[in-house]
């Protein structure tokens, strides 16, 4: 039996099983009427002190619920999807799980998420920004709850820009740049002292240089699309005139500019040897903590014709086979509901999801550089394509990025992407 059928047939058990459930936005303070023994929840490991958030969360839940317990499973993230599949496969041992966000699709096809709509009140549900709404949506209903975001910005190390004699780039989303500047600019901050043609200072990086949740903002942004409306083909989206100059662009910045490295050089922001860093929004804690003497501000994400910037991180869900729905929910959003997830960011000082949580600290988000990614956020952000075919879709694009980067030719690498991605979105008809 398929994945497909399996997970199908579990959902319709538990729905024969005629199981109940409370009212609209149940509260983690009221335990259902129906206890369990012990609810599965399969995490990606976070490390301290974010692993604090969840475990404050089971806390909650479990004095709110006597007699209930939770089994935490923590699990590597290079481990996590596999464990995940194969939980989710054979249909036992897993009650609530970590939702990579752009995965919500493909869970949502193959019939593995709850639908939570029942259990959210209209102002908590709207609570979630738009773009993170949109995210946790799948035909209509909502099958996951998000638990935090991101946003990515221009991360500009002052003191290089002021060494170059030049601006320094403005924070305010109406002084954004448009990537023709980020060149010109870079060519003028680098330095190669040696002449060797490898920069003492290099003037811009990607951080995540070949992921969609990075290079995808290149192609919108030049008026390109990700997806066609039914979400069925690529053709005509990514293989486009506007989307094939933008991969264009971003080759010439490794071949013809180079104005960044080929490959990833560990920490050449944090060690001043790198102008320009185009980053997510987490960067900055980093920065903060750890590279307390480096002198940076954050610009807006640069753009061709209009603003589009990557946004979405991980969600909360509950696996459609359990057998105890009405808990695995109270459990989900003891994590995710809007005090909990104020908690959230004080221990783990992510990008929120929630408007509440942003207005709750108007000390950190009305100052920079989170009130421009908060901006961003709530202006500019797009969410990765949502298709069930995700896994595929980023992996083939993703190889087509890099051999871009290695000095493939633009226009023959997206269009060869294309094919092998509507082969895969064929799959899901």
């Amino acid at each position: 039996m398929s994945c497909r059928r399996l997970l199908t047939t579990l959902l319709a058990v538990a729905l024969f099983a005629g199981l109940g459930h409370l009212p609209a936005d149940l509260s983690v303070g009221i335990a259902p009427a129906m206890a369990a023994t012990e609810l599965s929840y399969l995490s990606v490991a976070r490390g301290e002190p974010r692993r604090q958030a969840i475990l404050a969360a089971v806390a909650d839940f479990e004095k709110a619920n006597p007699g209930v317990k939770v089994a935490l499973s923590e699990i590597p993230f290079d481990q996590y999807f596999q464990k995940a599949a194969i939980a989710l496969s054979s249909g036992s041992g897993i009650d609530v799980f970590d939702v990579d966000s752009p995965l919500v699709a493909s869970y949502g096809y193959q019939g593995a998420l709850l639908a939570l709509d029942k259990y959210y009140a209209k102002d908590n549900l709207e609570d979630f920004t738009p773009a993170e709404r949109s995210i946790a949506t799948y035909k209509g209903k909502v099958i996951s709850a998000p638990m935090g975001s991101t946003s990515v910005g221009l991360f500009v190390n002052v003191d290089l820009f002021k060494r170059a004699g030049l601006k320094v780039p403005g924070v305010d989303p109406q002084e954004r740049l448009t990537w023709d500047q980020v060149v010109d600019l870079a060519k003028k901050v680098q330095v190669d002292k040696s002449g060797n043609k490898i920069p003492d200072v290099w003037g811009f990086a990607i951080q995540q240089y070949d992921r969609p949740y990075m290079t995808l903002p290149l192609i919108l942004s030049n008026g390109a699309g990700d997806l066609g409306p039914d979400g069925t083909t690529v053709d005509g989206f990514l293989n486009s005139p506007a989307a094939i100059e933008a991969a264009r662009w971003y080759g010439d910045a490794f071949n013809k500019h180079k104005i960044s490295p080929r490959e990833q050089v560990p920490n050449l922001f944090y060690t001043g040897k790198l102008a320009m860093y185009l980053a997510p929004s987490y960067e900055a804690n980093t920065l903060k903590s750890q590279y307390p003497n480096v002198n940076w501000i954050v610009a807006p994400h640069p753009y061709f014709k209009k603003p589009v910037t990557p946004t979405g991180a991980w969600h909360v869900g509950v696996f459609s086979g359990t057998k105890h729905p009405d808990l695995a929910v109270a459990l989900l959003k003891a994590y995710t509901d809007p005090e909990a997830a104020k908690r959230n960011y004080k221990i783990m000082n992510y990008m929120p999801v929630r408007v509440s949580t942003f207005k709750a600290f108007p000390e950190t988000f009305n100052v920079a550089p989170n009130n421009l990614f908060y901006w961003e956020i709530l202006h500019t952000a797009v969410p990765r394509p949502r298709t069930p075919a995700y896994r595929e879709y980023e992996d083939l694009l993703r190889q087509a990025f890099a051999n871009i980067r290695q000095g493939a030719d633009a226009a023959k690498e997206m269009n060869a992407a294309v094919e092998k991605i509507d082969a895969q979105l064929r799959r899901y008809k």
